[in-house]
């Protein structure tokens, strides 16, 4: 049963991982959905691999419609410009927005047999920059489309971290904070 066709999602740092099964899951369901990550094609960085383009190909194999769109979510003015595709596109229809996207991994590995207190407070930023913030940035756009038609939902992704110590503190307080927001 498609219980969710006819319905937009838009699920963030869709290439892999949770965010990529999420978006499979979505269009299996029947959502018209848009995935966005920094790798619109067959890709590997640093031994990580995932797409968009294999990202849309998984949803369709699932019979959903996949829209890949790159965007850096470290960047306001494309992320703004995805909305305002959306906008467009689905004549103001967002019903869903996942945020999922995370940049963190390397400076988390980079930093990982020291001290908080030893790491450069710019790991603050590669934490939670695209996680906390860009998470931050997407649901004020998808909110200003959902209030108009007074519907949708904006689920964030978390993570274990925000419950024990996991990785670093910046990235524990920044999963944390994505848990109350």
């Amino acid at each position: 049963m498609k219980h969710l066709e006819g319905k937009v999602a838009l699920v963030t740092g869709a290439t892999r991982g949770i965010g990529r099964g999420i978006a499979i899951g979505l269009g299996e369901a029947g959502a018209t959905v848009y995935v966005t990550g920094r790798s619109l094609n067959n890709s590997s960085s640093d031994g990580v691999f995932g797409s968009l383009s294999e990202t849309q190909l998984a949803i369709e194999e699932a019979g959903g419609v996949g829209i890949p769109v790159q965007v850096d979510h470290s960047d306001d003015e494309q992320v703004r410009l995805l909305f305002e595709r959306i906008q467009d596109e689905q004549d103001g229809q967002l019903d869903l927005l996942v945020n999922n996207a995370y940049s963190g991994v390397q400076a988390l590995k980079d930093a990982y047999s020291q001290p908080f207190w030893d790491c450069e407070p710019s790991l603050w930023d590669a934490s939670n920059n695209v996680g906390l913030r860009s998470h931050y940035v997407a649901s004020v756009f998808a909110a200003r489309m959902m209030t108009k038609r007074n519907s949708g939902l904006i689920c964030t992704i978390s993570s274990w971290g925000s419950m024990f110590y996991l990785f670093k503190t910046a990235y524990g307080v920044g999963k944390a904070a994505c848990d109350i927001a």
